[in-house]
Protein backbone atom coordinates (compact mmCIF):
# COMPACT_ATOMS: atom_id res chain seq x y z
CA UNK A 1 0.00 0.00 0.00
CA UNK A 2 3.07 2.10 1.04
CA UNK A 3 4.84 1.49 -2.41
CA UNK A 4 1.29 2.36 -4.63
CA UNK A 5 1.41 5.53 -2.65
CA UNK A 6 5.13 6.60 -3.22
CA UNK A 7 4.39 5.38 -7.17
CA UNK A 8 1.82 7.23 -7.09
CA UNK A 9 3.56 10.48 -5.61
CA UNK A 10 6.26 10.11 -8.14
CA UNK A 11 4.51 10.35 -10.84
CA UNK A 12 1.97 12.70 -10.05
CA UNK A 13 5.37 14.42 -9.10
CA UNK A 14 6.68 13.74 -12.83
CA UNK A 15 3.32 14.85 -14.20
CA UNK A 16 3.23 17.91 -12.43
CA UNK A 17 6.91 18.35 -13.62
CA UNK A 18 5.85 17.57 -17.03
CA UNK A 19 2.95 20.22 -17.06
CA UNK A 20 5.12 22.79 -16.01
CA UNK A 21 7.63 22.56 -18.57
CA UNK A 22 4.28 22.81 -21.11
CA UNK A 23 3.08 25.68 -19.67
CA UNK A 24 6.92 27.25 -20.06
CA UNK A 25 7.47 25.87 -23.60
CA UNK A 26 3.67 27.13 -24.62
CA UNK A 27 4.70 30.88 -22.97
CA UNK A 28 7.77 30.43 -25.24
CA UNK A 29 6.11 29.63 -28.32
CA UNK A 30 3.56 32.61 -27.49
CA UNK A 31 6.10 34.36 -27.59
CA UNK A 32 8.19 32.92 -30.64
CA UNK A 33 4.43 33.68 -32.44
CA UNK A 34 4.16 37.16 -31.08
CA UNK A 35 8.24 37.70 -31.74
CA UNK A 36 7.93 36.53 -35.40
CA UNK A 37 4.23 38.47 -36.15
CA UNK A 38 6.18 41.74 -35.17
CA UNK A 39 8.91 40.72 -37.31
CA UNK A 40 6.87 39.69 -40.08
CA UNK A 41 9.62 39.73 -43.38
CA UNK A 42 12.89 39.64 -41.34
CA UNK A 43 13.96 36.37 -41.84
CA UNK A 44 17.93 36.09 -40.37
CA UNK A 45 17.57 37.17 -36.69
CA UNK A 46 15.61 35.55 -34.02
CA UNK A 47 14.72 37.07 -30.83
CA UNK A 48 15.96 35.72 -27.31
CA UNK A 49 13.69 32.73 -25.98
CA UNK A 50 14.45 29.37 -25.79
CA UNK A 51 12.60 28.07 -28.54
CA UNK A 52 13.91 30.65 -30.47
CA UNK A 53 17.45 30.14 -29.79
CA UNK A 54 16.85 26.21 -30.32
CA UNK A 55 15.40 27.14 -33.78
CA UNK A 56 18.86 29.05 -34.17
CA UNK A 57 20.74 26.19 -32.83
CA UNK A 58 19.07 23.78 -35.18
CA UNK A 59 18.83 25.44 -37.94
CA UNK A 60 15.17 25.04 -38.06
CA UNK A 61 13.31 26.34 -41.17
CA UNK A 62 10.05 28.03 -41.11
CA UNK A 63 8.12 24.90 -42.40
CA UNK A 64 9.61 22.52 -39.55
CA UNK A 65 8.41 25.38 -37.17
CA UNK A 66 4.87 25.09 -38.87
CA UNK A 67 4.87 21.74 -37.83
CA UNK A 68 6.57 22.05 -34.49
CA UNK A 69 3.65 24.35 -33.14
CA UNK A 70 0.84 22.14 -33.49
CA UNK A 71 2.78 19.35 -31.46
CA UNK A 72 3.56 22.22 -28.82
CA UNK A 73 0.14 23.15 -28.60
CA UNK A 74 -1.46 19.87 -28.20
CA UNK A 75 1.44 18.88 -25.83
CA UNK A 76 0.33 21.87 -23.96
CA UNK A 77 -3.42 21.19 -24.25
CA UNK A 78 -2.88 17.19 -22.75
CA UNK A 79 -0.71 18.33 -19.90
CA UNK A 80 -3.59 21.09 -18.99
CA UNK A 81 -6.03 18.23 -18.93
CA UNK A 82 -3.74 16.18 -17.22
CA UNK A 83 -3.31 18.71 -14.63
CA UNK A 84 -7.05 19.31 -14.06
CA UNK A 85 -7.65 15.86 -13.58
CA UNK A 86 -4.40 15.43 -11.07
CA UNK A 87 -4.32 18.84 -9.10
CA UNK A 88 -6.97 17.89 -6.54
CA UNK A 89 -5.90 15.17 -5.47
CA UNK A 90 -2.09 16.47 -5.91
CA UNK A 91 -3.55 19.36 -3.16
CA UNK A 92 -5.49 16.70 -1.25
CA UNK A 93 -1.74 15.42 -0.64
CA UNK A 94 0.30 18.41 -0.20
CA UNK A 95 -2.84 19.99 2.21
CA UNK A 96 -2.37 16.15 4.53
CA UNK A 97 0.88 16.96 4.65
CA UNK A 98 0.67 20.58 5.91
CA UNK A 99 -1.61 19.68 8.29
CA UNK A 100 0.39 16.95 9.64
CA UNK A 101 3.50 19.10 10.03
CA UNK A 102 1.74 21.56 11.97
CA UNK A 103 0.49 19.37 14.03
CA UNK A 104 4.19 18.50 15.58
CA UNK A 105 4.74 21.94 15.60
CA UNK A 106 4.12 24.42 18.16
CA UNK A 107 1.75 27.13 17.79
CA UNK A 108 4.62 29.73 17.53
CA UNK A 109 6.07 27.72 14.63
CA UNK A 110 2.83 26.58 13.29
CA UNK A 111 2.83 31.14 12.37
CA UNK A 112 6.16 30.85 10.99
CA UNK A 113 5.76 27.87 8.66
CA UNK A 114 2.61 29.06 6.83
CA UNK A 115 4.27 32.71 6.76
CA UNK A 116 7.37 30.73 4.89
CA UNK A 117 4.87 28.99 2.91
CA UNK A 118 3.32 32.44 1.94
CA UNK A 119 6.94 33.86 1.08
CA UNK A 120 7.34 30.76 -0.98
CA UNK A 121 4.00 30.97 -3.02
CA UNK A 122 4.64 34.60 -3.73
CA UNK A 123 8.17 33.95 -4.62
CA UNK A 124 7.11 31.47 -6.98
CA UNK A 125 4.35 34.10 -8.88
CA UNK A 126 6.97 35.89 -9.15
CA UNK A 127 9.20 33.95 -10.88
CA UNK A 128 5.98 32.74 -13.33
CA UNK A 129 5.20 36.49 -13.92
CA UNK A 130 9.24 36.94 -14.67
CA UNK A 131 9.07 33.86 -16.99
CA UNK A 132 6.11 35.06 -19.04
CA UNK A 133 7.19 38.72 -19.78
CA UNK A 134 4.85 40.14 -16.98
CA UNK A 135 1.53 40.10 -18.67
CA UNK A 136 0.49 43.37 -20.07
CA UNK A 137 -2.18 42.21 -22.00
CA UNK A 138 -4.57 43.48 -19.78
CA UNK A 139 -4.51 39.73 -18.19
CA UNK A 140 -3.83 40.95 -14.84
CA UNK A 141 -4.87 39.08 -11.68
Amino acid sequence: MIRASRGRAAVLLLLMFAAGLTVGLAAERYALHRNADSQAGESGRRGGSTIERFADELGITPEQQTLIDPILVETRERLSAVSDRVRPEWEAVVDSARARIEAVLTPEQVTRYRALLDEQEERREMRSRESTGGSDDGDSG
